[in-house]
């Protein structure tokens, strides 16, 4: 007989058989396949959650906004005229946002924490330790231990190290404290039971704040306060002998007034300097005159009248003046004179008179040089002799100054150093005195922006509905996805069709759903009857919808088995199993029944000759059957009630040596009869795995059903069962394998048939 399957022949590679790729469609099936456990997972989040916001206490919280301005770091305000000029400088971003890191701590620190559970008396309130309440609804003490005092309440807080622990771990829990980015702004928010108590902590945290700057900033300023005036004593007496010492290097010196102007010496010195000055441009003056006099050109001499600063004085002057005439009159006299030698001649008796007279008038030159050049001479002398005593007394008087000059730089350095001095102490002085006014302005940089307003009581900031839901969907579908994954791969059994094939590397046959008998003690064999008689195709109305997919799932079974090859059909099905309880018996009488259904005669044998059971299922007499018929002869198969077309043969007794009996050649020659006498011959076999039945009935068998039961039948089984089943196939055998009880509501159900899990009255897809 010719394979009718060439493809169930190649062996699985099972390297490959649990490589799977995990992509978005694969892990939505197995959400899907797992929905149960998902399901469970989410709907026990969202309990969880819908139980929180019922019993919990719904929390107000109120919120208030404080401004925090830029202060100036430097005491009494004492600026660049006192510390210098980076004293004053504005302070850089790190150092301001380092201030506001500090005030969102202090306004978290423990003392402020305490001042305010004072004030409030926030311990006895019922987030702390509430009073006892008479009344029957108070829950019993061990339920409630935690809200007990570790330490008596009498107590104050400070001497009850373990209540206070508790008590500001309980504060700051509730609070919250976070500078706004981008701003100079600090958010403060408590959250309390009482929405009034929730705003009255947060606004007495913020005077509380708002009094720990004002205190901080006063008690600094008393202390500088102190230190000051101190200091302003030990200042006060070096500014007084600082200027004593000065006054007396400046009578020292001869100083008299504020500046050097009234220096009596220093003003000596420059009337001398400005005296030599003079004297020495005199001397020059007249020794320039005298060189010229004593030329005796009495051009030269006569152009000494045209320069003021050469002219000298009013004697020189007027000779000067009188030579310049007399050679003006020279000159015109020389003129005149050669005129009239040209004109009349040299015996014309005029030119004698002019010549006398142009004699004279040199003589008078002649003269009046040599007067000049005298007197040039004596007054250079006398401005000589005047320079001289004035350089001397010039030189005098600047040794003078020279022997006073240390004294000087003393007097100026004790001066500056008492100027200095009293400036210092002035100034300190001026700014101890406004020093509270100062304070007084800027006693706290801190502004409340938005005080904390009582929150409406209807809309509580926990627990928040919306919020703990969605938040508990999604952890629900995040965790329920973990939970169907972790089942999927801790799960042992065979639940779907991919996984049947790739452990035992074969095209799944058929897969056949659950049936459940709604009909109590009625036996299998009315109930498939009744199957048996639904129509084959088309739209399923029976009540019992359940009932008329089994039937359906049986004829898909059937039509993959022999329809595509109906010319050249495996004759003799061996029905088999991994482990006994899996279906094989039910799946061989239900195949029986549809191969009867279609007009083929069909014969149901129970070789399961260790555990026979299929008599019980369908009427027949235990005696006999085929354990009989193995060793005697005797069993003759015997007709179904009700199901024409189907005949059957039981296991019998139980035999000593079953496997010897199945492998024999009676066996054999029985199975060749049956061929001539029957279509189909079904061979409802024993398990694999416990006992080597299966492996001698593959031998005479045309094909192999491996089944495997939904959610029962291991995956290390399965593989061994095929492994066994496939070392020993015969060539001509071919091996297939059935999924069967898979509940109708499963995905693998769904994606073999295409049914719909709310509507089992769907058209069947064959």
């Amino acid at each position: 007989m010719a394979t009718v399957f060439p493809e169930l022949q190649r062996a699985p590679d099972l390297r490959t058989i649990f490589e799977d790729k995990w992509t978005l469609g694969a892990l939505t099936g197995i959400i899907r396949k797992r929905r149960a456990s998902f399901l469970l997972v989410v709907v026990s989040f969202i309990a969880a959650a819908g139980l929180y916001c019922l019993l919990a206490t719904p929390r107000y919280e109120a919120i208030g906004q404080i401004q925090i301005q830029r202060d100036n770091a430097v005491a009494f305000g004492l600026d660049n005229s006192v510390m210098g000029s980076e004293a004053g400088t504005a302070s850089d971003a790190l150092d301001y946002n380092l201030s506001l890191e500090t005030e969102v701590n202090i306004l978290r620190s423990d003392s402020l924490a305490l001042q305010v559970i004072r004030e409030l008396n926030l311990e006895t309130s019922r987030d702390f330790y509430p009073r006892e309440r008479s009344g029957q609804n108070q829950p019993p003490r061990w339920m409630t231990f935690w809200k007990k005092p570790v330490e008596p309440m009498n107590v104050p807080l400070d001497g009850a190290p373990n209540r206070r622990y508790v008590v500001l771990k309980i504060f700051a829990s509730h609070l919250k404290v976070e500078p706004v980015t981008g701003t100079r702004l600090i958010s403060i928010s408590y959250a309390n039971p009482d929405p009034t108590v929730a705003a009255d902590v947060v606004n007495h945290l913020i005077n509380a704040l708002i009094e720990y700057a004002f205190q901080s900033r006063f008690r600094a300023m008393a202390e500088a306060s102190n230190w000051l005036t101190t200091q302003l004593d030990g200042l006060r007496r070096q500014t007084e002998e600082s200027q004593t010492r000065a006054i007396a290097l400046q009578r020292a010196t001869g100083m008299f007034g504020e500046d050097e102007s009234h220096n009596v010496m220093l003003s000596r010195l420059e009337s001398l300097n400005d005296a030599l000055s003079a004297t020495e441009s005199n001397r020059i003056l007249k020794q320039a005159v005298y060189r010229i006099a004593e030329s005796g050109d009495p051009e030269l001499i006569s152009g000494l009248s045209g320069n003021a600063t050469l002219g000298g004085p009013v004697p020189i002057a007027n000779s000067l003046g009188l030579i310049q005439n007399l050679r003006v009159q020279q000159a015109s006299m020389r003129a005149e004179l050669d005129q009239d030698r040209v004109r009349y001649g040299a015996a014309y008796p005029r030119i004698a008179e002019l010549q006398a007279e142009l004699d004279g008038i040199e003589k008078s030159i002649h003269d009046e040089v040599g007067r000049i050049r005298e007197r040039a001479h004596t007054d250079y002398e006398i401005a000589a002799r005047t320079e001289t005593s004035a350089k001397a007394a010039f030189e005098n008087q600047r040794k003078l100054v020279n022997g006073l000059n240390d004294k000087t730089t003393a007097y100026r350095l004790a001066k500056q150093e008492a100027d200095g001095s009293r400036e210092v102490y002035e100034g300190l002085v001026a700014k101890l005195k406004q020093a509270g006014v100062l304070e007084g302005l800027r006693s706290t940089n801190i502004s409340i922006v938005n005080p904390a307003r009582v929150p409406p009581p209807n809309h509580p900031k926990s627990p928040n509905t919306m919020l703990y839901f969605a938040a508990a969907i999604g952890a629900g579908f995040i965790s329920g996805a973990g939970a169907a994954l972790f089942r999927e791969l801790t799960d042992t059994k065979i639940r779907t069709c991919e996984e049947l094939e790739k452990l035992t590397g074969v095209p799944l046959l058929g897969l056949i759903p659950a049936f459940n008998r709604r009909n109590g003690g009625a036996s299998e064999r009315r109930v498939l009857s009744k199957a048996a008689k639904l129509p084959p195709a088309g739209q399923i109305e029976n009540p019992d919808a359940a009932r008329g997919l089994f039937a359906e799932a049986l004829r898909s079974l059937r039509t993959a088995l022999v329809l595509p090859h109906s010319s050249d059909a495996p004759k003799v099905f061996l029905i088999t199993s991994a482990k006994a309880g899996e279906g094989k018996s039910t799946v061989s009488l239900s195949l029986a029944t549809v191969l009867a259904q279609q007009g083929a005669r069909v014969l149901l044998v129970d070789a399961d000759l260790r555990r026979p059971i299929l008599h019980e299922r369908i009427g027949l007499h235990a005696s006999g059957g085929l354990s009989a018929a193995l060793t005697d002869g005797l069993a003759m198969p015997e007709v179904v009630e009700g199901i024409p077309n189907l005949h059957a043969i039981c296991g019998g007794a139980v035999p000593d040596y079953p496997s010897e009996l199945l492998g024999s050649k009676r066996m054999r020659t029985l199975v060749g009869e049956w061929k001539d006498d029957y279509d189909f011959i079904l061979l409802d076999g024993p398990p694999v795995l416990p006992v080597t039945d299966a492996i001698v009935l593959e031998q005479i068998s045309d094909a192999v059903l491996l089944v495997a039961r939904h959610g029962v039948t291991e995956k290390k089984a399965m593989q061994r069962s095929y492994r066994a089943i496939a070392r020993q196939l015969p060539q001509r055998t071919v091996l297939g394998a059935v999924l069967n009880a898979v509940p109708v509501r499963s995905s693998s159900f769904y994606e073999y048939y295409g049914y719909r899990s709310r509507s089992l009255g769907g058209r069947v897809a064959n």
